[in-house]
Parts: C-alpha cells; sequence; structure tokens
C-alpha cells in the first residue's frame, strides 16, 4: 500500500470526496423522494418520454444503490491492487511508471466522478417525474467518459513514451 501513494495526488482525493458527495446527494434525493411523493410514481418511461412503468417510491432508492456498489468496487480496486497489476495498453517503462499509474489513477476517478453525477441527474429527474433530457444527458455522459479514457490514455502514452 506504500507504493499506491506515490501515485496518489491532491486532485485524486478530491474526485474521490466530490464523487462520494454526488453520490450521498442521491440518497438524499431518493429518501426525500420516499417521504414526499405519493404511494404511486412512474418508474421508467419510454421514448417519448410518457411513463410506462409504476411502482413505489422506495423504487428511487434501486439506482443508488446499485451504482454505489459499481464504485465500491471500483475505488477498492485502486486503492488495493497496485497500479503496476493494472492491464494497460502498452508497457510501462520504469522510469515512466509515476506519471503513468497517476493518468490511470486520474482516468478510473474520472470515470467514478462522472458516473456518480450522471445518477445524481437521474435521481433528480426521478423524483420530479420527469423524463425530459434524459436521451440527450445519457449522449453527454457517454461522451465524456469516452474522452476521460481517450484523453488520459494518451496522456498516459505519451509520459511513458518521454
Amino acid at each position: 500500500m506504500k507504493k499506491q501513494k506515490e501515485y496518489r495526488t491532491q486532485l485524486h482525493f478530491l474526485l474521490e470526496i466530490f464523487t462520494w458527495l454526488f453520490m450521498g446527494s442521491s440518497f438524499c434525493v431518493a429518501i426525500y423522494g420516499i417521504s414526499t411523493l405519493p404511494n404511486k410514481i412512474a418508474t421508467h418511461f419510454n421514448i417519448h418520454g410518457l411513463p410506462d412503468g409504476y411502482g413505489s417510491p422506495c423504487s428511487l432508492l434501486i439506482f443508488p444503490i446499485i451504482m454505489t456498489i459499481c464504485l465500491a468496487i471500483i475505488s477498492l480496486v485502486i486503492h488495493v491492487i497496485e497500479p503496476e497489476h493494472w492491464n494497460l495498453p502498452f508497457k510501462v517503462k520504469k522510469e515512466n511508471k509515476v506519471f503513468v499509474y497517476k493518468d490511470m489513477i486520474t482516468m478510473v476517478l474520472l470515470i467514478e466522478l462522472e458516473i456518480a453525477v450522471f445518477t445524481f441527474y437521474i435521481e433528480i429527474k426521478s423524483y420530479y417525474q420527469s423524463a425530459t433530457g434524459i436521451l440527450a444527458m445519457t449522449g453527454i455522459f457517454l461522451l465524456l467518459l469516452t474522452l476521460s479514457i481517450i484523453v488520459m490514455c494518451r496522456r498516459a502514452y505519451k509520459h511513458n513514451k518521454r
């Protein structure tokens, strides 16, 4: 675990804090919705934004619970498994490993934050019983995930070529 510290930065700490703040906020929205929404709410919407599935307000907890489990697993991996054991698309030069692994940790934490923000957005839309904008936001979310992966992998690759 000592090796991990040389790859961790203050930015990593902040990204992780914001990730868990957004996840906590998602739970707050869900819990607030359980106490304020009627007994039957829309839980699914069709492509036109019209409700086509109904359930209890308790269903607002399902998405944050699933995403918290996923993020906890990812977080566990970046805190327990040394980056030297990660599968990268190129061989890391020993002299550049600190820069490369910092970039890879940044990428994973950016992905975690993007997932947390998306989860929060979906919870707010679910609370307001609205599907407007979800398709566009899903596209933006996927675009940001893709950009994070491409940009950080390219950055790590460049750091490795020095």
